[in-house]
């Protein structure tokens, strides 16, 4: 398809710069998301598993499945858009790819705890993923805060049929970075501020997000003003902005027992955290694994997310620093170039013989 040349100098850019505000400033309809082709093939309570059929079948043997944050922000970052997919990369490599998506929280959740998630739903879903792969195994894939609460699953149960793991920006030693001087004991009062509400509202969380970077909004700002003329690039902007904004609720339980037994107690790290009752010793872990940090990741300090292969048991382990920030690990020109074809190769790598 041919391209727009683009603006020769400064003058032509200004005039495309007020039209596509102006176009920007009327359009009604949110930037269209999640595009690739999925099914829905599994489900725990308001969770949906989804698989992503690979477009000329499955060339991996081993289902990748993924569990990302609970709550928060919806999970359509790893299929933001055509040409800018996880999801479709991944299809179109022949992985077969499965998704949690943890659904939109509301009052009746407020009851659930680290033991409904940890102990339940991950087990439940990721054990239906193998089942609808007709796998003996698969690889278990953390993203976020869904790396310690699968690594937890993972430890807590290794009767789960789990060949590797991968674990993307996700915290272990929860006594670095800013969040948890934020939800210091002597500072936060977590019962007080869970009894407040029903739910932890999405403008709680999405406050705390900007306590750790203020101008961050600011500079997105700027960087908006001066590629405003590049009709290609607000096209990715409009999705990524979606994204970014619409922010979820947690219940209050899960939200409670996240702040004081993971931030302020630190106790995954220390061999302390239970589950249903039974320690969670994450040196029980012995399957091949690969953990990814991010030197610029202002939410998960890459030496919190290396913690990772200093604890578990595995022999065939490997921690990769990458170069970005906690989202450009995932999404963005940078992942698509680097990141994914290093995790797919990792993959193949460890398939069985």
């Amino acid at each position: 398809m041919a391209t727009t040349p683009p603006p020769t100098d400064e003058s032509e850019r200004q005039l495309l710069r007020m039209a596509n505000g102006m176009r920007m400033a009327l359009q009604s309809t949110p930037a269209p998301v999640a595009q690739s082709r999925r099914v829905a093939v599994g489900y725990r309570g308001k969770a949906r598993l989804y698989y992503y059929p690979p477009e000329d079948g499955p060339r991996l043997k081993t289902p990748l499945v993924l569990f990302p944050y609970l709550g928060i922000s919806r999970p359509y970052i790893f299929d933001l858009r055509p040409g800018e997919s996880f999801a479709e990369f991944l299809a179109g490599k022949g992985v077969p790819f499965y998704l949690c998506d943890w659904g939109v929280f509301g009052p009746e959740d407020r009851d659930t705890g680290l033991d409904e998630v940890i102990g339940d739903l991950i087990p439940s879903l990721f054990r239906q993923a193998v089942a609808h792969a007709r796998a003996d195994a698969g690889t278990a894939f953390g993203y976020c805060m869904g790396v310690p609460m699968t690594v937890s699953a993972l430890a807590r149960d290794t009767s789960l049929p789990v060949r590797n793991l991968l674990a993307m920006v996700g915290p272990i030693d929860f006594s670095i970075g800013d969040f948890p001087r934020m939800t210091d004991e002597e500072v936060f009062d977590v019962d007080a501020v869970v009894e407040t509400f029903d739910m932890m509202p999405a403008e709680f969380v999405r406050s705390g997000f900007k306590m750790i970077n203020p101008t961050g909004d600011a500079k997105m700002q700027a960087t908006l003003a001066e590629n405003l003329w590049n009709a290609e690039w607000l096209r990715g902007y409009r999705a990524m902005n979606r994204w970014s904004n619409e922010w979820q609720p947690l219940p209050k339980q899960f939200f409670r027992q996240w702040v004081r037994h993971f931030y302020q107690h630190n106790e995954l790290v220390r061999g302390e955290l239970r589950v249903l009752g039974e320690k969670v010793d994450l040196g029980r872990i012995t399957v091949p694994t690969l953990a990814i940090g991010a030197t610029n990741d202002d939410i998960v300090p890459a030496a919190s997310a290396r913690a990772l292969v200093d604890v578990i048991g595995s022999a065939d382990k490997t921690f990769l620093e990458l170069p970005g920030g906690h989202i450009s690990v995932i999404a963005g020109r940078r992942a698509k170039n680097e990141v994914w074809p290093g995790v797919l190769k990792w993959l193949e790598e460890h398939e069985p013989g």
